[in-house]
């Protein structure tokens, strides 16, 4: 019989000895890797013991996944090499490698990429490439290189490589076979890793939820109690200084109103924010919306030590857009600017003789070209990492400290801005920080239905009307009963809806003003109880409310389609509503 070649031998015995190697490293990834806590712990001396087990120079690791302009990139997130061969995960010519459209591939590399993605291994040597695919191999010193793809959760995450740097050589099935089993093992861990970030995300979301319900139940109550005395406030005030015109009184009616303005302008701020419901268009001056988040927010800003700059540009065009939607917008980018800059130095208050080291810049300008207005907000923060600009606007997605923030505000600017037909970036402040542009086309929301036109002119004591005032805060009732009694109606006053009904049978009313929230017979009660025995006062009953969060109440508003008057409320406010009301049906 033959023997056998001793070089064929040897060939034989340093294949097996490879795959046992191989073997041994799959063992260390099953238990280190897969069964671990951490897979990015163990990953690099797995790199290592794959490239001396596979007798290659260089093991890297690939992921696939957005760049800064949310576009397909590849980068090398960790990698092994022997001596004297230098890491490239550290080189930055090897992060957010493009991945270029199948129709525009450029070269080698770029095909090799769309193949990977449909799950095929890829082994080439040096002599078989040419252009900028034989370049890289020269840079890096490669002779032969095998890919084998990463699918993780059904998608591709990207590819294990191997750099042989000593021989052209071709890799055996039954060690692809190994490599492919490796990579699926990594594959694995980061699908777990995934799911338990998934399950992480979703029990934080929940609990964002019900803090965000726990808010919004909050925030009703708050402005309920709030905006009722606030009607009286406000309406006073301007009564007392119609009344007080050219005299010593009517400088300090004006500095009471203009306090009870601020104060309604913070409440009706945090009901925007609670508010979840379909935009309302409007024509919106942008710089108003500016200057009332900064209303809420400027002494928050001044006492940070942020110095604040406006470039707002004049006479902007009007934007047909929801008001309330968009201060949702500035005031989460304008709290976002003053967190971030809270970790800069600061000098003290903004305003003091030593200038501020935290910068908030907000401006505004119309692009005639494309009938569109453009809001930017920029800080001087530590900005935002390439990393993860693509995934800012995630919902829940946050780099703040547990308990510091929630993910949505991005998110929920990212909804508004794209309801509204346009868009929001983030990008790097020039000389370091943060930069969110929003653009907003003129047209914006589509326009609502025109209304009939509101009537302000005060009525003559001949066209006065009958009205009945409905409400369990006496304050609030006189007030609507002097502004009313001003325009020349005859009003009474009832604190509940039995007392309202017992008027009722002695007396017929032009119009009746309800609130919605009181005791015993509340808004919709009485609403309930007209249309039973007096159907005739269904469509002549409207109604006030502080309360414009409460789901109750905007669900029977909306079914019923009354009239209703947000408090607080200005005499003008009154007189528009009701003049509007009393308009004679055409």
């Amino acid at each position: 019989m033959a023997s056998q070649d001793p070089t064929d031998r040897r060939s034989v015995a340093a294949e097996l000895a490879r795959r046992e190697a191989m073997l041994e490293a799959i063992g260390y990834a099953a238990t280190r890797i897969v069964g671990g806590n951490d897979w990015q712990a163990g990953i690099q001396d797995l790199l290592g013991r794959l490239g001396k087990a596979a007798e290659v120079d260089r093991v890297t690791l690939f992921e696939t996944h957005r760049g800064p302009d949310n576009e397909m990139v590849q980068s090398c997130r960790y990698d092994w090499c022997v001596a004297p061969l230098e890491p490239i995960s550290s080189d930055q010519r090897y992060q957010n490698m493009p991945i270029r459209d199948p129709d525009t591939l450029n070269d080698e590399l770029d095909d090799w990429a769309h193949r990977r993605q449909r799950g095929e291994v890829i082994q080439t040597v040096r002599s078989a490439t040419s252009g900028y695919t034989r370049e890289v191999f020269e840079e890096q010193g490669t002779l032969s290189f095998l890919s084998v793809p990463l699918t993780a959760n059904g998608r591709w995450w990207g590819f294990l490589g191997f750099d042989d740097c000593r021989t052209e050589r071709a890799w055996t099935e039954i060690e692809i076979d190994v490599l492919r089993t490796a990579a699926a093992l990594i594959a694995g861990a980061i699908e777990r890793k995934q799911t338990e970030a998934e399950m992480a995300r979703q029990r934080e979301a929940l609990y964002q939820s019900e803090k965000l319900t726990a808010l919004g139940s909050l925030l009703a109550g708050v402005a309920h109690e709030l905006n009722n005395p606030l009607s009286v406030v406000v309406g006073q005030s301007l009564l007392l200084e119609e009344a007080a015109r050219e005299s010593a009184f009517t400088a300090r009616a004006q500095k009471i109103r203009h306090a009870a303005e601020r104060c309604s302008k913070i409440v009706r701020t945090f009901l925007a924010l609670a508010r979840r419901r379909e935009p309302e268009p409007r024509p919106v001056q942008i710089n108003t919306v500016v200057r009332m988040a900064l209303d809420l927010l400027g002494y928050q800003l001044r006492t940070s030590g942020v110095e604040l700059t406006l470039d707002l540009a004049p006479d902007l065009p009007e934007l047909m857009a929801d008001a309330d939607q968009l201060h949702q917008v500035m005031t989460n980018l304008i709290v976002n600017a003053e967190q971030a800059l809270a970790g800069q130095p600061g000098t003290g208050p903004a305003g003091s003789d030593r200038p501020s080291l935290r910068r908030l810049k907000i401006s505004t300008r119309f692009d005639k070209t494309r009938q569109s207005l453009r809001l930017v907000v920029a800080d001087n923060g530590p900005g935002i990492e390439p990393e993860i600009r693509s995934r800012i606007f995630d919902p829940f997605f946050t780099t703040k400290p547990t308990g510091q923030g929630t993910g949505i505000g991005l998110s929920l600017c990212m909804t508004i801005v794209g309801t509204h037909r346009g868009s929001i970036t983030a990008s790097e402040t020039p000389g370091g920080g943060a930069t969110f542009t929003v653009e907003l086309p003129l047209a914006g929301l589509p326009k609502p239905k025109a209304a009939p036109a509101a009537v302000a002119q005060a009525a003559t004591a001949d066209e006065g009307r009958r009205i009945l005032v409905v409400d369990d805060e006496a304050e609030i009732a006189e007030t609507l009963a002097e502004i009313l009694t001003d325009l020349g109606h005859r009003v009474e006053i009832v604190a509940q809806g039995e007392a309202a009904l017992n008027q009722l049978k002695t007396r017929p009313f032009d119009l009746i003003l309800s609130d919605l929230k009181m005791p015993v017979l509340d808004g919709p009660g009485l609403y309930a109880a007209l249309a039973r025995d007096h159907p005739s006062m269904v469509a002549k009953i409207a109604f006030m409310t502080g309360d414009t969060l409460s789901q109750r109440q905007g669900e029977f508003l909306a079914e019923t389609g009354a009239a209703c008057l947000e408090k607080p409320f200005t005499p003008e406010d009154v007189r528009r509503f009701v003049g509007h009301l009393l308009q004679p049906a055409t």
